[in-house]
C-alpha cells in the first residue's frame, strides 16, 4: 500500500524530530492518516475521540529493549515517543488495551496485534453483514480476547461497530476484501 502524498510530506516533517507528543497535532494528523482513518486494531472508523497511543507503552520500554517481553524488539522503533511506535485507536480498544502488549490464549501467552509490523488480514477477519471481528491466528486470537472486540454490553464496541455497519461505515471500504462471508445458519 503506498501512502498518500500529504501523508509522505507528515511524516518527512515529524522525521526530522528525536521525539514525537502523542498531542501534537501534526503527530495526531498523521497517525490518523496512516491508519486510514480507522481504528488499527478493530477497524472502527473515527466517529469520536480516537486517541494516538504507543503499540510498546513508555513504562515497559526498558522490558522490550531487553527482551523481557513476549514482545521481542524488532529494530524497527525509534523509541517509546515515536511515530513508528505510535497507533491510532478507538476508546473501546485503548479501554481495554491500557498497557498491554500480550495476553494469555488457553495456557499460552501471545503478544499482541502490532499495526507497525503487522498485516490486519493475517491475523482478523470480519464475518460479512456483521460487525464481528474474529481472530484467526494465535496473536489475532489473543488480541480479540484482551481488547474485548466483540463484548455485546450496550455501551461496548459490537454496539458501536453494528451501528457504523448499519449506516455503511463498517468495515471501512478498504478493509472489505478482508471480509469472510458468515457460515449459514445451522452449521456448526
Amino acid at each position: 500500500m503506498t501512502e498518500p502524498q500529504g501523508l509522505r510530506a507528515l511524516l518527512a516533517e515529524l522525521g526530522a524530530r528525536e521525539r514525537h507528543a502523542p498531542r501534537d497535532d501534526i503527530v495526531r494528523l498523521a497517525v490518523r492518516m496512516r491508519a486510514r482513518d480507522a481504528c488499527e486494531y478493530c477497524l472502527l472508523p473515527t466517529t469520536a475521540e480516537f486517541h494516538v497511543e504507543a503499540v510498546v507503552p513508555p513504562l515497559l520500554w526498558e522490558e522490550y529493549l531487553t527482551g523481557k517481553l513476549v514482545v521481542r524488539p524488532d529494530g524497527q522503533r525509534a523509541g517509546p515517543e515515536h511515530i513508528d511506535n505510535y497507533v491510532w485507536i478507538c476508546p473501546f480498544c485503548d479501554h481495554a488495551r491500557q498497557r498491554q502488549v500480550e495476553a494469555p490464549v488457553g495456557r499460552e501467552v501471545h503478544r499482541l496485534f502490532d499495526p507497525r509490523r503487522d498485516r490486519w488480514a493475517q491475523h482478523f477477519l470480519i464475518l460479512e453483514g456483521t460487525p464481528l471481528v474474529c481472530g484467526h491466528s494465535a496473536v489475532g486470537r489473543a488480541t480479540e480476547l484482551a481488547l474485548g472486540f466483540n463484548d455485546p454490553r450496550p455501551a461496548g464496541p459490537l454496539v458501536a461497530r453494528l451501528e457504523a455497519t448499519a449506516a455503511g461505515q463498517y468495515p471501512p471500504r478498504w478493509a472489505r476484501p478482508w471480509v469472510t462471508p458468515a457460515e449459514p445458519a445451522g452449521r456448526g
